[in-house]
């Protein structure tokens, strides 16, 4: 080999490295930074948005850290439920010397698409209006979910002092079917 070809081979040496690297440049480098930036760009605008969130959550953070101590989760049968409400009215009403005339269940209020569903009782009571009203506001107690809903109040014919009453009293309560399915559901 002489001279002339010997740098005719390194030209063509250099020529095929530089077409290999522009190649590779074109073929792999160039779309893999692309692809690396605009991950780049969504890592960022997630970011953003995290952080945007957090400002939200975190004013927030008292109203939520409030429902989470003042709601309480009553899990219930309806059947439960009622019961419940049923005896803690005769109970509360015995207890001040009430009497008791007549305690009719009502159908509960129960739909898929609510939170919390609600049983239902409708009580008639007779005696002493201040005592009614003792008995009432223990019954009325939203912190229990529980709330006096209708109410009607009328004198008795016979006797002044004493009044006859009749109550809606509702309690609200989760499901215990839809807690169960929801805890069984989350475990999975």
């Amino acid at each position: 080999m002489n001279e002339r070809e010997k740098k005719l081979l390194i030209v063509v040496a250099v020529l095929v490295f530089g077409l290999i690297n522009v190649g590779a440049y074109k073929l792999y480098y160039l779309p893999q930074k692309e692809a690396a930036q605009k991950t780049k760009k969504e890592f960022r605008s997630n970011r953003k948005t995290a952080l945007e969130m957090e400002k939200i959550q975190e004013s927030q953070r008292a109203e939520m850290d409030w429902l989470e101590r003042s709601e309480q989760k009553v899990i219930k049968s309806s059947q439960q439920a009622l019961t419940d409400l049923e005896a803690l009215a005769n109970r509360e009403a015995q207890r001040r010397g009430l009497t008791v005339k007549r305690v009719k269940p009502l159908p509960a209020l129960e739909d898929p698409q609510l939170e919390f569903h609600r049983a239902r009782v409708e009580i008639e009571v007779s005696g002493r209006e201040q005592v009614l009203f003792q008995w009432i506001d223990r019954l009325n107690t939203p912190s229990d979910l529980r709330a006096a809903t209708t109410l009607s109040i009328n004198p008795k014919k016979d006797d002044d002092t004493q009044v006859d009453c009749r109550v809606t009293l509702e309690q609200w309560f989760l499901p215990k079917e839809r807690w169960e399915s929801e805890n069984t559901s989350d475990e999975g």
